[in-house]
């Protein structure tokens, strides 16, 4: 699989082919149409079909081609922000429902491997939570009665089950999983299909009108004229600021290592370091994988990105001394939201009939399956109890410092329309790189290929004008304000943006 959000090519590229769809040809209808067929995208098709929807997908990749076949596959109801903090911040009951719903993800999809027979590598298996002794008093226990209190299956074990990791207590939570990320989307595509529902690829949706009835356009002028739309794009590119002042985006970086077979305890696992890591292991037949992941930064604000990799690598091997080649590295973009929870529901810049999925939180397979429960509830005018939990709308008093945090971060990042640009003039930029420059009255993003061609743009990102920087590891422009992110040659490949970085001739 030819990679689309970036030159990195993640373990689940390297190792399946996704076939190919065809282009959006002429204007449509449908009850549903679903911007995304990542898997948000995929999951709510499948679920809206079993209830007797009509669907259309339009994705201007293919399938899984943006930030799905960047994940690890963890499939795991154990909350990057913990429970302790979500019971904090949202109360006791709010707790149990983030549990359920979390557990409901990963059920559906069971459900739907079973249903369908799609051979993705699924298994169950045990996650470990490894805290430092030393990390904060009592953090540890928090933590387990925070998780049992939600409803979680936990236990107090006294060490991973490798203990390299740390040898000491740890919290063990049994009945997480993990699968092959694109051989389940493809499965999952398949089973749309055959029930009906209609994906098209390589069909960007540059605009999206509410109303009776909403529309969806392409780049091309088609429209698709639905009764309800979706926007399953990570980020999304119907909501103009509401739901992106309150999340923010950051990069994860990946590797996988070879390593014996059988020589790791096969498992899940985290740390509570700073930087975090979270590991798995890929099963081959003559081999295992390693993949560790962790060394998140905020998207657009790191120059020395391949850093993050080296530090990965450092660190597996202090671990894992058995480890061998590095045979992939990869990196993924995460939403954070300010509160710990995710956006799920009626958008709240288009009300009527526009929905979003949104701030996974890192956990955007199991966020993506609950999403799918929800949104099939609200669409055919079900009650759901998770609804008030994961309103677009909400907020989150106690959350108002982390609000204030991220809006004031965010707000520093307009000084790069000051600071001065790297190199002189585009003579200096050298072949196959990125930079800003000073070339007029405003910032210029310029790329010269390998074979010394310049591409000249707009370093003004579209959506909030925030000037976009290079990154050195993935050779896309990103948005430091909100994550928007564009290929070299200044063709839009995440949102919130819809347009293309502007050319200058």
């Amino acid at each position: 699989m030819i990679p689309e959000s970036g030159k990195t090519e993640s373990i689940w590229m390297g190792t399946f082919n996704v076939p190919a769809f065809y282009a959006l040809d002429s204007d449509s209808s449908c009850d549903v149409c679903i911007a995304g067929a990542g898997i948000t995208g995929l999951t709510c098709a499948y679920m809206l079909l079993k209830s007797g929807k009509s669907v259309i997908i339009a994705d201007d990749g293919n399938i899984g081609g943006g930030e799905s076949s960047r994940t690890t596959a963890h499939i795991t109801s154990v909350i990057d922000n913990r429970y302790y903090n979500i019971e904090k911040l949202h109360g006791e009951r709010a707790s149990l429902l983030a549990a359920e719903s979390q557990k409901a993800g990963i059920d559906l999809i069971e459900r739907i491997i079973s249903e369908n027979n799609i051979e993705c590598d699924f298994t169950r298996l045990n996650g470990y939570l490894v805290f430092k002794p030393g990390e904060r008093a009592g953090v540890l226990e928090m933590e387990y009665e925070a998780a049992a209190r939600a409803g979680i299956d936990v236990k107090m074990a006294p060490s991973p089950p490798y203990s390299a990791l740390g040898d000491y207590p740890c919290l063990e939570f049994p009945g997480q999983a993990e699968f092959h990320m694109l051989k389940y989307l493809v499965g999952l595509a398949r089973a749309v299909i055959s029930m009906g529902g209609r994906i098209y690829t390589k069909t960007h949706i540059k605009k999206i009108t509410d109303g009776q009835p909403p529309i969806a356009e392409t780049q091309n002028k088609i429209k698709i004229t639905a009764k309800d739309i979706i926007i399953a794009t990570n980020s999304p590119v119907s909501d103009y600021l509401a739901i992106h002042t309150k999340q923010a985006a950051y990069r994860t970086y990946v590797i996988g290592v070879r390593i014996p077979k059988d020589s790791v305890p096969h498992a899940l696992y985290w740390d509570n370091e700073n930087p975090y890591h979270y590991i798995r292991i890929y099963k081959q037949q003559k081999n295992d994988i390693l993949i560790v992941g962790g060394e998140d930064h905020k998207t657009g604000q790191e120059e020395y990105t391949d850093q993050h990799f080296e530090n990965l690598i450092k660190w597996t091997a202090q671990r894992f001394p058995m480890a061998e080649h590095v045979e992939y590295k990869w990196s993924g973009q995460v939403l954070e939201p300010f509160d710990g929870l995710s956006f799920i529901g009626k958008d709240p810049e288009n009300p009527e009939h526009v929905y979003i999925a949104t701030g996974d939180s890192g956990m955007g397979i199991t966020h993506a399956s609950y999403a799918a429960i929800l949104l099939d509830d609200m669409i055919n005018g079900r009650d759901n109890k998770w609804a008030d939990l994961y309103d677009p709308k909400r907020i989150t008093l106690k959350a108002a410092p982390e609000f204030i945090k991220e809006g004031f971060n965010t707000a520093i990042q307009y000084i790069d329309i000051i600071t001065p640009p790297e190199y002189a003039n585009e003579q200096e930029v050298p072949e196959g790189t990125g930079a800003i420059l000073n070339l007029g009255k405003d910032k210029t993003a310029v790329f010269k290929d390998k074979d010394g061609k310049v591409y000249k743009f707009s370093a003004l990102c579209p959506h909030l004008k925030c000037v976009v920087e290079w990154n050195k590891t993935e050779n896309t422009w990103d948005c430091p304000c909100h994550g928007s992110r564009f290929e070299a040659t200044g063709k839009v490949i995440n949102g919130p943006a819809l347009a293309n970085l502007k050319p200058i001739i």
